[in-house]
């Protein structure tokens, strides 16, 4: 029998795939199994189906469970602007990178 899970604040499939099966390759079935892709943004609150043909790594399901970890790794746009990129590749002579 699938199970039902609910996607958290922030989460991917493949943190949803590590918290819940325990191996981040079953990502690609979860994605399957609901119709999406594996680079969908997932909402929180959305539900997803966890087929029963999924393997599973038991131990790192354990563990996760066992200490309460919730990966939630996804990286969401909030209008705050970007930090600008630093370093010699990317400096220009005169302007940002002055020579004494």
């Amino acid at each position: 029998m699938a199970i039902t899970v609910i996607v958290l604040h922030n989460q991917s499939l493949l943190d949803v795939a590590i918290q819940h099966t325990g191996s981040v390759q079953n990502a690609f079935e979860i994605a399957a199994a609901n119709e999406m892709s594996l680079t969908d943004q997932l909402t929180a609150g959305k539900e997803l189906i966890i087929p029963d043909s999924i393997t599973q790594d038991v131990d790192i399901k354990n563990y996760y469970q066992s200490r309460a970890i919730q990966p939630a790794t996804d990286i969401t746009q909030n209008g705050e602007s970007e930090e600008q990129p630093e370093g010699i590749s990317v400096w220009i002579l005169n302007q940002n990178f002055i020579v004494q």
